[in-house]
């Protein structure tokens, strides 16, 4: 952890990986190494970290919404989507979490869940320039509804 807070990234990873041999069920292990693969540019290598720290540990609702947000990012939405419910399924109010899962539902042309996500994210946040984005967005997406 010492070496990821410092920036050292290969170092970390290196850690990481030696930890996982040591005590291959340690699910922190794997999503710490999923972030590390993150900060190299490595997303493939990320989702086979975080998909084994879910293996082990399914209940760690930040290993899904990383994953999905590495996913969400290469465009694979179908498979982002699951990974932000099932990250909202633990953290049902999380602003992020919700706000990402409608974005999901934005790029697969599902306006009204989408509006139905964005404005429970909304309702949790707390930034007012983030309330502002939600806002806006929300309203350009019940313009497209009523299209």
């Amino acid at each position: 952890m010492a070496y990821l807070r410092k920036g050292m990234i290969p170092e970390a990873s290196a850690a990481f990986l030696k930890v996982t041999e040591v005590s291959p069920k340690f699910a922190a292990a794997y999503y710490q190494m999923g972030v590390c693969y993150e900060r190299q540019k490595e997303p493939e290598k990320a989702l086979a970290a975080y998909q084994e720290a879910l293996a082990i540990d399914p209940s760690n609702p930040d290993v899904a919404y990383n994953a999905g947000l590495i996913l969400f990012g290469l465009g694979r939405i179908d498979e982002a989507l699951p990974r932000f419910e099932q990250a909202l399924t633990l953290r049902p109010d999380d602003p992020a979490y919700l706000e990402m899962a409608g974005r999901c539902y934005i790029n697969k042309t599902d306006f009204p869940k989408a509006v139905e996500y964005l404005e429970k994210a909304k309702a949790g946040t707390v930034d007012a320039d983030r309330i502002k984005f939600l806002e806006d967005l929300i309203a350009t997406l019940k313009a497209q509804i009523k299209k």
